[in-house]
């Protein structure tokens, strides 16, 4: 009682010893660069951590050894707002101008849920379509920044990375996600159609998975990624993601969250040496008028055996219009 707690800035108490003792420094623990801190505990916090590069409201961009940028959203529930993807480009400029690597990381959960619809809500009203367009037009090409730097960009994922986060993580060149992770396209859930590269991925990760395979058509690699994204699944954790289609095989899964940061900048340090380049800007086969065709048809016996409703439908239908090219 006299030291305020059981966990002080000494220590934590034992009843063993009868005195406050400290963490235990085994060298397992150097890999948790900020590890989860007890109620009156003293250690390092992320916030203040490192060498600040720039900083917003929205981001905070820096980093602890002089080679890896880390950008760090500070919105709320880290939603990707207008001046959230600003920070995001600009942490990206300055890794690219002599760093080894970008590193996307929230500090805490979640990763990210996404764009900022209650910006999107107000715009639309005061600006109509227009305002919206333009908005999915930044955010688009924002992804398409990040799928294209010069330097690798690692997304290190914990909690939730739902619409725009999981679109920001799959457009990354890696991620690194810890087992507690939840991603997914949830835009659907709130009547709308995924619109910041989200399907463009799909529709391109189902042309490589067919190229990769002896079989030509590429309908079947197409309808896994089109289901999840229709009704809006998310993985209840990374091995699930990964089966979504939302992880590679290449990917990273970390078990022990605290050690995210450390392996997603050893990720980011591999690439560089590895003499990583972003991928060549190429067009890509898709389903078509045919594959199309053939998932509006099942969509058709759904609506009308009841099983979705006509809103569903509508946007399930808009989805595969874009899946399919």
């Amino acid at each position: 009682a006299e030291a305020g707690g059981v966990h002080t800035a000494e220590g934590s108490w034992s009843a063993a010893t009868g005195r406050f003792e400290p963490r235990r420094q085994l060298p397992v623990y150097e890999r948790q660069l900020f590890p989860e801190l007890l109620l009156g505990e003293a250690g390092p916090r992320f916030q203040s951590a490192g060498k600040t590069l720039a900083e917003t409201d929205a981001v905070r961009v820096w980093t602890l050894d002089d080679e890896v940028v880390i950008a760090t959203l500070k919105t709320k529930m880290h939603i990707i707002s207008p001046p959230a993807g600003e920070g995001l480009m600009q942490a990206l400029e300055i890794a690219e101008a002599g760093y080894q690597g970008l590193v996307i990381w929230p500090g805490e959960d979640p990763f990210s849920v996404g764009a900022d619809l209650e910006t999107m809500l107000k715009g639309f009203v005061a600006g109509g379509a227009d305002f919206v367009d333009s908005l999915e037009k930044e955010l688009q090409d924002g992804m398409l920044r990040l799928r294209y730097a010069q330097v690798p960009v690692v997304a290190a994922i914990r909690g939730m990375a739902l619409g725009g986060g999981c679109e920001m993580s799959v457009y990354s060149a890696r991620r690194v996600a810890a087992m507690e992770s939840y991603i997914g396209l949830v835009e659907v859930g709130v009547g709308l159609v995924p619109g910041a590269g989200g399907l463009t991925y799909i529709a391109r990760r189902a042309a490589e998975c067919a190229q990769a395979s002896t079989g030509k058509d590429l309908l079947p690699f197409l309808t896994e990624g089109f289901t999840a994204a229709a009704m809006a699944k998310v993985g209840t954790s990374a091995l699930e993601s990964r089966q979504l289609g939302y992880l590679l095989w290449s990917d990273v899964v970390v078990p022990h969250r605290d050690e995210l940061l450390h392996v997603a900048i050893e990720q980011a340090k591999a690439m560089h040496a590895a003499g990583w380049r972003p991928p060549m800007k190429r067009l890509f086969p898709v389903a078509g008028r045919d594959g199309k065709a053939t998932i509006t048809g099942q969509l058709v016996n759904m609506r009308d055996g009841g099983f979705i409703s006509q809103h569903d439908f509508d946007i399930a239908r808009h989805i595969a219009h874009v899946v399919t090219g």
